[in-house]
């Protein structure tokens, strides 16, 4: 499985200062993550609501989604996939003109 071995590379690569398989441990379990994917791929939520919804903050939700992404995204039908990249894409459309907006009423407030 894909996931074993993207496991074991990322184990291999890294520093251990202590004890082999010590440190913290996931707060998700393998199931569980890819329900968070699924759900994030079904509902699109922001990754605060994500991650409110499966218990972790809001950059693991992020993270795990990621994780997720490189390994499911080949069996995923690619419809789905460009869905949520136009979701992005109009996020951060959404993002821009509110920071242009908050850009126009500073300038009004402060130079007019």
């Amino acid at each position: 499985m894909q996931h074993k071995k993207l496991q074991a590379e990322i184990e291999s690569k890294k520093i251990h200062i202590n004890q082999k398989g010590g440190g913290r441990k996931p707060k998700l379990e393998i199931k569980e993550e890819i329900s968070l994917y699924l759900f994030y791929l079904r509902k699109i939520p922001i990754f605060e609501v994500l991650g409110l919804h499966s218990g972790i903050s809001k950059t693991e939700a992020k993270d795990t989604f990621n994780y997720w992404l490189e390994i499911l995204g080949d069996v995923l039908p690619a419809g789905l996939l460009k869905q949520v990249e136009k979701h992005d894409i109009a996020i951060m459309g959404a993002r821009l003109r509110i920071q242009g907006m908050k850009q126009r009423v500073f300038q009004q407030e402060y130079f007019c």
